[in-house]
């Protein structure tokens, strides 16, 4: 056998086992965690593979300069290696096979393969060049600057031009210029090399150890991803948007809750870190960390990567278990704060950062590799509330007003209903069998910003005639704040009562004017028996009564409208044209800000932050501050707690000329008499 065939050979051998051995590794990790099944609805996960992973179109599912641009270039660099994949096993098949090449495609298709690898080759230059300029020169801050993105760039340009030099030596051998690789042939026509075996060789050599190199680097590296990205988007969340796992109350043998070790992150929590392409796209999007707060998304995902790792022996057995020897997954630790968006963590989250999530899900929607991020938090605040009792101090109060009041405002229950007093609003005792639920909410109730949202609504369904109720003081806090935050055995209370009281009316159908009510009532009260009843948000509802003639509209609202989309009506729930078509039937001019539906920047409440002190900059001010750069007229919301927050931000900030007005009151004003 040929020596160079020998040693192509043992190389191969050796690298394919480094990069073997380390992917068992991981996978030995793994299988450490908990069970999840992420196995079912085999289609819709290898369309998602598809779409998100193979046509990369993950990239392009938001509009934002940096993020499409981004997209490009690495939709440049997948394509570019998926093609030069085949031009790879022919350099190593022809150097452990001397004289093997894929001419056994016939003329006209190797010389199309030829063309391809030529043309790839030029396009995946051009990818680490604008990848390049933009960490050099456009140079954002959400941006990872480790050295081993430089390696790799450079084992990347290195392979490329290892190929055109290759190229150019075939052209040189052949003695005649070759139309189908058209880049080497320029380059050829360029510097006029004269061929060289040795060269050619050399060039070989290099090009190979460079592609072994890059491929036990892989596993080793932030750029784990490429192998773990498409399975990712193959394992994606289908269910509701934040898919939290249910914690058996009944279960004795339960010694704690939630997360506090990594141990108890499910693999799936844990190969979201594998699959992170650190690429910062959530870090961009976070309220919390583009206003000076700790909590940086990517972060929250890679430190239980890095944690599993640094506790590898623990984890795998090897090694016992304590306090001296554990990486703890997070604690209470000093950290470098930037004026906005980055900051590291390592292998142990801030537990103060946990508690700075407005779960708003502009992280999920914008990763191009399916991460979930917000069931990794709330799972670890659910170790610290329930388990350690560790949490802002403020949230006893929220929390103790929930327990006895069942609201997070603390207000007897006994005035749920006095907004209603002299509207003619009927509760469940006087209208035992009404055509829908009015889940009123506890802002609804008991904040008077949500009190004229609640009124405006009630006098639109009187208008319409719909016969419609309410529950008064038998209605509790949906536990949307309590189960955020990480109080799951007091969401799961609050929502069993009201199932409880669902049940006893026999409702059917429930309406809410509040979105963090409406996903919670639909996507998570099922999970607890509460799969008996339909939910609709009033901007659904009010559209259902105007499309079916129960409800007429004038259309002269003629004042200048800015929508602000609610996180929980929005990304949580994909709800988007109805209240802008309900905005233009009443006649309003409506204009659109830049950071709006898929893209749509927090204002600041969920998550439960409407009970945290916050730290930094305010959210609800940058919000309010973009609204009114479309000098609008009305801030339009649908959401209580984003009435409440904007109205807050527009009187802070002195946009005197600004109101914040709920659709409810805007087409209440618009109704025909």
């Amino acid at each position: 056998m040929h020596i160079q065939s020998v040693v192509l050979a043992v190389i191969l051998i050796v690298s394919l086992a480094i990069f073997f051995q380390r992917v068992f590794y991981l996978y030995s990790l793994l299988k450490k965690l908990q069970p999840e099944n992420r196995y079912d609805r085999v289609g819709e996960r290898i369309k998602s593979a598809i779409d998100k992973g193979l046509l990369q179109l993950c990239h392009f599912k938001i509009k934002d300069p940096d993020i499409n641009y981004t997209g490009i270039f690495h939709s440049m660099l997948f394509f570019g290696f998926i093609v030069l994949l085949f031009g790879e096993i022919e350099l190593i098949l022809k150097g452990l096979i001397p004289g093997f090449d894929f001419s056994f495609l016939g003329y006209t298709g190797y010389h199309i393969y030829l063309f391809l690898e030529d043309l790839f080759t030029f396009i995946v230059l051009v990818a680490v060049g604008m990848s390049l300029f933009r960490r050099l020169v456009w140079h954002p801050k959400k941006e990872n600057y480790h050295l081993s993105a430089y390696f790799i760039l450079g084992l990347i340009t290195i392979l490329m031009l290892t190929l055109f030099y290759m190229g150019m030596m075939d052209i040189a051998k052949e003695g005649k210029p070759d139309n189908w690789m058209i880049f080497s042939q320029f380059l050829y026509n360029i510097f006029h090399p004269k061929y060289s075996f040795v060269g050619y060789e050399i060039a070989y050599w290099i090009h190979i150890i460079s592609l072994l190199a890059f491929l036990d680097f892989i596993p080793h590296s932030k750029h784990l991803h490429i192998l773990a990205g498409i399975p990712n988007n193959y394992f994606v969340n289908l269910d509701e948007s934040i898919n939290l796992r249910q914690i058996d109350f009944e279960d004795e043998s339960l010694e704690s809750y939630g997360v506090g070790k990594v141990e108890e992150l499910t693999w799936k929590q844990v190969f979201d870190g594998y699959a992170c392409t650190e690429c910062g796209r959530c870090s961009s999007l976070c309220p919390a960390a583009n206003t000076g707060k700790l909590l940086v998304p990517k972060e929250v995902i890679l430190a239980a990567k890095d944690n599993i790792l640094e506790n590898a022996n623990i984890v795998l057995g090897k090694e016992e278990d304590n306090d001296e020897k554990r990486v703890p997954l997070f604690k209470d630790y000093e950290l470098d704060l930037p004026e906005k968006t980055y900051v590291e963590y390592q292998a142990s989250i801030p537990e103060k950062a946990l508690f700075q999530c407005t779960t708003c899900g502009a992280c999920q929607a914008v990763c191009p590799v399916s991460n979930e991020h917000i069931r990794n938090m709330i799972d670890m605040k659910r170790y610290l509330v329930m388990t350690e009792g560790r949490f802002p101090e403020k949230l006893m109060e929220a929390f103790n007003n929930m327990e006895i009041n069942a609201n997070p405002w603390g207000i007897n229950r006994d005035y749920r209903a006095d907004w209603a007093k002299d509207l003619d609003v009927k509760t469940i005792e006087d209208e035992p069998e009404p055509e829908i639920l009015y889940f009123v909410g506890c802002a609804g109730a008991f904040d008077d910003r949500g009190k004229a949202i609640a009124r405006s609504f009630a006098k639109i369904l009187n208008k319409a005639k719909v016969n419609y109720a309410i529950l008064g003081k038998q209605e509790k806090c949906c536990g949307d704040s309590a189960r955020r935050l990480g109080n799951e055995y007091l969401f799961y209370n609050l929502a069993m009562e009201n199932i409880e009281t669902f049940k006893a009316h026999n409702i059917k159908k429930i309406v809410v004017t509040c979105p963090h009510g409406y996903y919670t009532l639909k996507n998570e009260y099922p999970k607890l028996g509460g799969d008996f009843f339909e939910v609709v948000h009033h901007t659904q509802f009010i559209k259902e009564l105007i499309d079916s003639g129960r409800l007429n509209v004038k259309s002269d609202f003629n004042s200048k409208v800015v929508f602000h989309d609610s996180c929980y009506l929005g990304r949580h729930s994909g709800i988007y044209d109805d209240p802008r078509n309900i905005l233009k039937k009443a006649g309003a001019n409506l204009v659109e800000t830049e950071n709006s539906r898929q893209k749509s920047f927090c204002c600041g409440a969920g998550g439960g932050m409407m009970w945290v002190e916050e730290e930094g900059e305010r959210i609800n001010k940058v919000r309010t501050k973009e609204l009114a750069q479309t000098d609008p007229d009305v801030i339009a919301t649908a959401c209580p707690f984003c009435m409440i927050m904007l109205d807050d931000g527009v009187k802070d900030l002195s946009y005197d000329n600004i109101q914040v007005e709920d659709i409810a009151q805007i087409v209440e004003k618009e109704l025909e008499n």
